[in-house]
């Protein structure tokens, strides 16, 4: 049970996190290692920058679907390098040819499709394919914090997740989807939130004594909306469970050297770490998706970011004697704050198949 993410981020609307899941959440499903091309798990390496458009593989139009998921990837990239006249550039992407030339003069390299029961894969590039080569699939393992990046101190990075889809090409941009709108809730959250406090103490006749302490909370928290194209450059997957690295717009760095022992601190130059969770009390997110435990963890931390910027708190206390004394205490606390921080780690366990979700948040500078 070791650390696992990072992000940085942008966002002002509720947040949602979407996705379909027909069952409930599960421990890790057995899954066999297949043979698969490098770049599907890797789209971005030191010397290539590539790009993964997803179709069904079958298609009403012969070619139909190689052609959809060289669109897709094609879109990826030209979002990515902001190249206008998306039309002209997608009307150009055949079955039958490798590479199409840009408007601007660049060329686009199309790989050969890989296809799965479910999915047909394409990977477009401005450099040139030069090789085949076929990777083992990539398992996320938490206890060992493989693969790094799982874990490694990019905060210009974040993780999207996403759990088996309606149609199992859209996972992908799903896990797009989900990784933007983690991103905007730790660039920008907006926290309004009421939490009652009631301590109390009770003894009887038979000087048997009890003590209670009950917290609720009533609020929203809501996040600005990234509009900018992230990119993919790294994934895993856990059962029926995709994460995915994606490499933010912003250039944001957060200078922490060194993961060891930081959980121990309260305060790092200044600016306070804090712990989120969802899970622990054997709560489950209404959709059971795991994406959607990570966002309502993130969201418990936000708000303990903002209690630490500033709250209004209001208390009474009523001393009540009915065949014994009881001791009543009422704290109200009010958060209305704007903050912002940098997700330093996660860690994900599973209690009775459920996943109890720990996140660990860095106050923005």
């Amino acid at each position: 049970m070791t650390s696992l993410y990072r992000f940085a981020f942008t966002c002002l609307y509720p947040i949602t996190l979407v996705g379909c899941q027909i069952t409930s959440i599960v421990e890790k499903e057995p899954t066999s290692s297949v043979e698969a091309p490098c770049w599907l798990q890797a789209p971005v390496q030191s010397n290539q920058v590539g790009f993964i458009g997803t179709a069904a593989p079958f298609s009403a139009t012969q070619n139909g679907s190689l052609i959809a998921s060289r669109k897709r990837a094609l879109v990826r990239l030209l979002e990515h390098y902001a190249i206008s006249e998306i039309d002209i550039e997608l009307s150009k992407v055949t079955h039958d040819s490798k590479s199409i030339s840009l408007e601007n003069g660049q060329v686009v390299y199309f790989s050969d499709p890989h296809i799965t029961a479910d999915t047909l894969y394409s990977y477009a590039s401005t450099s040139a394919l030069t090789t085949n080569k076929q990777c083992q699939s990539v398992e996320c393992d938490f206890s060992q914090c493989q693969p790094s990046w799982l874990c490694q101190n990019n905060h210009n990075s974040v993780i999207g997740v996403s759990y088996y889809t309606a149609f199992a090409h859209q996972q992908i941009p799903m896990s797009a989807q989900n990784a933007k709108i983690l991103a905007g809730y730790l660039s920008q959250a907006r926290v309004n939130v009421k939490e009652q406090l009631r301590e109390s103490y009770a003894s009887d006749a038979q000087s048997q004594s009890k003590y209670a302490l009950n917290l609720s909370r009533q609020g929203d928290v809501s996040a600005q909306k990234i509009e900018q194209p992230i990119l993919m450059t790294n994934s895993c997957t856990y059962g029926a469970t995709l994460f995915a690295n994606y490499s933010l717009p912003t250039q944001q760095e957060v200078p922490l050297s060194t993961p060891i022992n930081w959980r121990e601190r309260q305060e790092f130059e200044g600016r306070s770490i804090v712990l989120g969770n969802f899970g622990e009390d054997g709560t489950i997110a209404p959709d059971n998706l795991l994406s959607s435990a990570i966002k309502f963890a993130i969201r418990d931390a936000l708000v303990e970011l903002a209690k630490i910027k500033g709250i209004e708190i209001s208390s009474d206390t009523t001393l009540v004697q009915n065949e014994g004394r009881y001791f009543l205490n009422n704290t109200y606390y009010t958060i209305a704050q704007t903050v912002n921080g940098s997700l330093l780690d996660i860690q994900i366990n599973y209690k009775d198949g459920f996943p109890n979700v720990y996140v660990w948040l860095l106050e923005g500078s």
